[in-house]
């Protein structure tokens, strides 16, 4: 009987979802706007390219000590969870959606005028690079997760399913794609990512956790907490600074 590990699962899903949706939604805007193929085809060749690195260096990775690795694990996905718990606290307390949702192709060096017939190679590099950098930080917080935790199968399911129902529900919901909670989305996988950046880190500098994986639960409510609270106190600053405006 095989035993799965199911936090392992939903942190990849939802940290991997996040970036994905972002892929999607680009594309998804840039083919609206009549560069199907661009679209396409820059999606797929900058989310296989890196997938297929990602596969011929990661395995390379399990030679070093696990110790080192839950460390160096840990690090990494302390960083992203603290940047997008950080962006989302602050978008949250003042009603803010990522730029992505309400514009994804803002700032984005794209053609966005169907005025030259045939193949945008400009629009297919571009496409290619946003494909590429997302999904490289997709490979880095899976890669990380599947190294300390050993549970690759849900490491690499969780990202799997998490680009299938991206694609499905921006194909699906067209139009109402900004009705996404976005914010919540990303808080949430960032404060997982927290919560097992913690775990992993203190774990690989020798501490040793009374209740093993299952104590990365109360460190993720620890953190929901102290962001809720910090929302919070964001919220009644901001409206101070409006009352005495």
């Amino acid at each position: 009987m095989i035993s799965l590990n199911p936090g392992i699962f939903i942190s990849a899903a939802l940290s991997s979802g996040i970036e994905f949706l972002e892929i999607v939604a680009i594309a998804y805007a840039l083919s609206s706007s009549g560069y199907r193929r661009e679209a396409l085809f820059g999606s797929v060749t900058g989310i296989v390219a890196v997938t297929l690195a990602a596969a011929l260096l990661g395995p390379a990775l399990v030679l070093f000590p696990l110790r080192w690795l839950q460390v160096a694990a840990g690090l990494v996905l302390i960083y992203f969870g603290w940047k997008w718990t950080k962006k989302s606290v602050i978008r949250q307390a003042v009603g803010k959606r990522a730029g992505w949702i309400d514009n994804p192709l803002k700032n984005r060096s794209l053609e966005t005028d169907r005025t030259k017939p045939g193949f945008s190679y400009l629009n297919f590099v571009v496409m290619t690079k946003c494909a590429a950098l997302e999904t490289f930080e997709v490979a880095l917080i899976v890669i990380t997760i599947g190294l300390s935790s050993r549970a690759w199968l849900e490491a690499l399911s969780g990202a799997s399913i998490a680009l299938a129902i991206t694609i499905a529900l921006v194909i699906s919901l067209h139009g109402y794609l900004k009705r996404l909670p976005d914010v919540f989305m990303k808080l949430g996988a960032g404060l997982m990512l927290l919560s097992l950046g913690t775990f992993w880190l203190l774990e690989g500098l020798g501490f040793k956790w009374p209740m093993e994986e299952l104590s990365a639960l109360p460190l993720f409510c620890l953190f929901l907490l102290s962001s809720w609270i910090t929302i919070l106190l964001l919220r009644r600053q901001s409206l101070r600074k409006s009352v005495s405006n």
